[in-house]
């Protein structure tokens, strides 16, 4: 146990160290994934159902808390790899224009941007056995294809234009490029707290000051720091909440996400002991019902075939069982709360279903937590499961999108 959770966090240590000298210019999502192939295919996520949203660098999850060892690290090179291209927002969501010259998004693009990779290992009491085992798993997932309308494309394009063009004067437009060389960056948590209550950080009246300082002209335009400081933020923030409620919450139509997971159970509860092996796939299929900007209805369709090697008889035999879940999924995203349904129906036994809700809060971009409460595949009897889990994106960088 001591193995594999140093092995973990050296890990998670070696990929924030990648992502410090990484600089994405886009990256203001809150975190939104709920499971990982890895968790799904040993039964420790809340849903079945693998829909990959923003996969952060790094992602560390935690199920049924920490003293079950009930652990997963999840990564996503596109956050990771060195790319000579600057990494904006146009670039994150595939967009580019036609042989028409029409602006179009790439239904191809995240295949690039929501793969991840994933690994596991929990302490586990499978049915049929009498003890927890040790069990480790691997996972890949990711969108094999979206596809957005005209009128969605359309609105993404106008909104980065407008929020993309100079302020509305030469001393606002040097104050922004003095911010941006001192890595001031306004943040979505800084516009917030600006809309609700006016703040500006001392440190931006500061600079707003040394710049005046440095061109007087601008003092018959702006007294003081303060003054220039409050223009700047009546117009960044309103950029921010543009491009925050809308691109980033336009999603697409219609999307179809793919996942592979592999996992090995130690028999005798050491990592030199034999083991038996589960592989699963999975395809979702997700089609996003519009509310408003913020709030979607997704209706989801999913297939998924298991190999497993998790069994046992009454002589303590291992042996192999195959089988198809088909089924699918009611979620609505409310804002910070996600609420879902999901169903899934075993091939071959009327008697084997799952038939869990879930609960999602957002507490903010980094944090997330996640819940799941129903019946799990009963066999005779009813198989009641609660999973609770928390997940942290370890790292993130946050501006409003480049050109």
């Amino acid at each position: 146990m001591k193995r594999v959770l140093t092995f973990l966090f050296s890990l998670s240590a070696l990929i924030v160290n990648a992502q410090e000298e990484n600089k994405a210019s886009i990256n203001d999502f809150n975190f939104e994934s709920t499971a990982n192939p890895a968790f799904t295919i040993i039964e420790e996520a809340p849903t079945a159902i693998n829909t990959p949203d923003n996969i952060k660098s790094l992602a560390l999850y935690v199920s049924n808390g920490f003293s079950n060892g009930n652990i997963a690290l999840e990564t996503n090179p596109y956050w990771l790899i060195p790319n000579t291209k600057d990494k904006s927002y146009e670039d994150y969501r595939g967009l580019k224009k036609n042989r028409k010259g029409e602006y179009i998004i790439d239904p191809f693009k995240a295949l690039q941007t929501n793969t991840s990779f994933s690994i596991a290992y929990t302490n586990k009491e499978f049915q049929g056995f009498e003890e927890e085992k040790k069990v480790a798993a691997i996972g890949l997932r990711t969108t094999l294809f979206q596809l957005f309308s005209r009128k969605q494309t359309d609105k993404i394009v106008n909104i980065l234009s407008d929020i993309s063009q100079p302020y509305s004067n030469d001393a606002l437009n040097k104050y922004n490029g003095t911010l941006v060389f001192s890595n001031a960056i306004v943040t979505r948590e800084m516009a917030d707290e600006y809309v609700k209550n006016k703040t500006i950080p001392q440190n931006y009246v500061d600079i707003a000051n040394t710049v005046l300082n440095q061109n007087p002209d601008y003092k018959s335009t702006y007294a003081d720091g303060k003054s220039l400081a409050t223009a700047y933020f009546d117009e960044i923030t309103e950029r921010i909440v543009k491009f925050y409620y809308n691109p980033k919450n336009i999603k697409p139509v219609l999307r179809l996400d793919g996942a592979l997971a592999y996992s090995l159970l130690f028999k005798e509860n050491t990592f030199d002991s034999n083991t038996a092996k589960r592989l699963g796939g999975w395809v979702t299929l997700d089609l996003a019902l519009p509310f408003n900007d913020k709030n979607y209805f997704h209706l989801y369709a999913i297939s998924r075939y298991i190999d497993n090697g998790f069994n046992i008889d009454a002589e303590q035999n291992y042996f192999d069982t195959s089988f198809w879940d088909i089924g699918g999924k009611l979620e609505l995203e409310l804002g910070k709360f996600n609420l879902s349904y999901e169903y899934l129906q075993r091939d071959g036994d009327d008697e084997q279903y799952r038939s869990v809700g879930n609960i999602t809060y957002q507490i903010n971009k980094k944090i997330s937590l996640t819940g799941g409460f129903g019946k799990d595949f009963p066999v005779g009897e009813d198989n009641l499961i609660t999973v609770l889990g928390i997940n942290w994106a370890l790292t993130s960088n946050e501006s409003l999108p480049s050109k």
